[in-house]
């Protein structure tokens, strides 16, 4: 059986290896990203990396994430993350809670900064739930001054039922 078209190994079964970039084609498309950027700096409707290499480019996400960590084209990726990001901050027609909710992914120090504040929250959390120990002795002393209340207030209730049977003959 012959090899599936486009497998450049021709092993003849399973799939096609992935296409991968060269360094060349990185920074070919690092440069097409630094030439849409340009053209579109006034443009107020680009909020996400996925409308250049989705929706222009045709590049899956899978792709484009390994093509991001490439050394050759991650000078241009953080740019542009940095660029949309700006773009976000500016944008004076977006809702306020859609920008809040971009501004970790394209700006890592945003999000550094939130888990440092939530890691403070549940470590201060935790601390305060370690001391709020209690030993069995007061624990048993509480069980036994709740038993007595619940002691005192069915003899009350009793009491008052009593109470109203002798009003009513």
């Amino acid at each position: 059986m012959p090899a599936p078209a486009g497998n450049k190994n021709a092993v003849g079964h399973g799939r096609p290896p992935n296409p991968g970039y060269s360094d060349e084609e990185c920074i070919q498309l690092g440069e097409d990203l630094l030439i849409w950027m340009n053209d579109n700096l006034k443009a107020k409707d680009i909020v996400h990396m996925s409308q250049f290499y989705s929706q222009l480019k045709g590049i899956p996400r899978s792709q484009w994430e390994s093509l991001c960590d490439r050394s050759c084209f991650h000078a241009y990726y953080e740019r542009f993350r940095d660029w949309i990001g700006v773009k976000i901050l500016l944008n004076k027609d977006m809702p306020s809670s859609y920008g809040n909710r971009f501004l970790p992914i394209y700006f890592k120090q945003v999000a550094e900064v939130e888990f440092e504040v939530e890691k403070k929250k549940i470590d201060y959390l935790e601390e305060k739930k370690a001391k709020q120990s209690f030993n069995n002795d007061d624990v048993s002393k509480f069980l036994a001054l709740m038993n007595q209340l619940s002691s005192l207030q069915s003899a009350r209730n009793i009491a008052d039922i009593n109470n109203n049977a002798d009003n009513k003959s």
